[in-house]
């Protein structure tokens, strides 16, 4: 593998064990996406690169193709354009993404099939649910940018989503980030030892990195 690719891997290993927060934390504050889009389902991190799909007006042939053939630990991230109503997963993509290994799915657009998708403790983070559906015959495109919840995400950029929110980190930044995150969940578990050993607030804080 390549030193990116070797990075990319790590990253996403690490990240199983951290948290939005700590992400978006590691991101100097930033990477995260607007809080217009959220969990579907509670309790459950999503993590991986960053399989795009432009679907214009919603569920279309493209979002069965990334349901069919998004790589094992990726996760789906779907634009719909100035189509924000739009449905754009549901149970039947669901059912096939998660036998693959698919981590999960972003969309700047909404979902039905709820109740199936909570089910599967499959994680969706969407505008939320809607009844309608599609007829097929939609063209979109996989593999290009796209724009998704105030941020511009390339296919292979890595995003971490939990109950708190969605942070998008750069491919290209995956190396330093690593080493970010790393002091992060350190200092993480350093403050869980000081309040377990009765410490304050403040002797947290004064351990913080700046």
């Amino acid at each position: 593998m390549s030193p990116d690719t070797d990075a990319v891997a790590a990253l996403c290993a690490l990240l199983r064990q951290a948290s939005a927060a700590a992400a978006y934390e590691a991101m100097e504050r930033g990477g995260h996406m607007s809080p217009t889009l959220s969990a579907l389902v509670a309790g459950v991190l999503c993590t991986g690169p960053a399989y795009t799909v432009r679907a214009p007006a919603g569920y279309g042939d493209e979002i069965v193709r990334a349901a069919d053939e998004a790589p094992p630990g990726s996760v789906i991230v779907i634009d719909v354009g100035p189509a924000p109503d739009a449905c754009t997963w549901g149970g039947t993509g669901t059912v096939v993404a998660q036998r693959r290994g698919v981590s999960g799915v972003v969309s700047n657009g909404r979902v039905r099939d709820l109740a199936e998708i909570r089910r599967a403790r499959f994680p969706v983070f969407a505008r939320g649910a809607v009844a309608t559906g599609w007829s097929g015959g939609r063209r979109g495109e996989t593999g290009v940018p796209v724009s998704v919840g105030g941020r511009v995400v390339q296919a292979g950029d890595v995003l971490c989503a939990d109950d708190d929110g969605i942070v998008v980190i750069p491919r290209a930044g995956a190396a330093p980030f690593l080493e970010r995150l790393r002091a992060r969940l350190d200092f993480e578990r350093e403050a869980a030892r000081i309040v377990d050993e009765g410490g304050r607030y403040a002797d947290v804080m004064a351990r913080k990195p700046a």
